[in-house]
Order: structure tokens, then sequence, then C-alpha cells
């Protein structure tokens, strides 16, 4: 599923993955407003955050609650302890192998 985001919202997971599971709306604006490889627009953070629950609607199993969870009144995102040591591996996959994340052709996936 992580291979299945937009590089942005890909960055934004594993930004919220490496604080523990856990950050805030602003926090998330402050580290990709200026972010030097995967700026994100002021103007596009929720839309992107948006694509996480997204993509796991359209990729993820049934039955399975959102990866990335929102706190409407504390404008903080969470992702789920026990799945913060599966999401640190498929990043550190995704770190040895570039080639299987999602827009890149250089090889294909079989």
């Amino acid at each position: 599923m992580v291979a299945a985001l937009t590089p942005g919202a890909r960055a934004v997971l594993r930004r919220t993955t490496e604080l523990g599971g856990a950050s805030t709306y602003d926090e998330v604006q402050q580290y990709f407003v200026t972010h030097p490889t995967t700026p994100i627009p002021l103007s596009r953070i929720g839309g992107t955050l948006t694509s996480v629950k997204a993509v796991q609607r359209r990729v993820g199993p049934d039955g399975v609650g959102p990866l990335l969870q929102r706190d409407e009144r504390a404008r903080g995102y969470r992702v789920d302890d026990v799945l913060v040591a599966g999401l640190m591996s498929a990043f550190a996959m995704a770190d040895a192998r570039p080639d299987l994340l999602r827009g890149d052709g250089s090889s294909p996936v079989t």
C-alpha cells in the first residue's frame, strides 16, 4: 500500500512514522512547506493527507481501520502503534529498492 501512495502522501506518512506515529496538522504543514525534496504547498496539505485514506480504501483489505487517523479537535494525525514498526520496515525497503515505488518506471515489478 505504501507504494500506491503519491510521493507527497508517502512523505507525510513517513514523517509521521518517524515521529513515533503521531504529529499535528501544524507540524506537518511547517515541515513540508519548505521541504527540500518534497515540498507541499499549504493549500495542498489537506488533500495530501486525505489521499492516504483514499489509497487505503482502494488498495487495503476490507474492514480495516484507517491507517492515518485524524483527530479533528486536536488537529492531529496518528498511526496505530502496532503499524509503526511495519511502516518503518516498508520505508527501509523503499530506501533500499526505490524501483518498487509508484511512479518509478526504471524496472518492472514481477
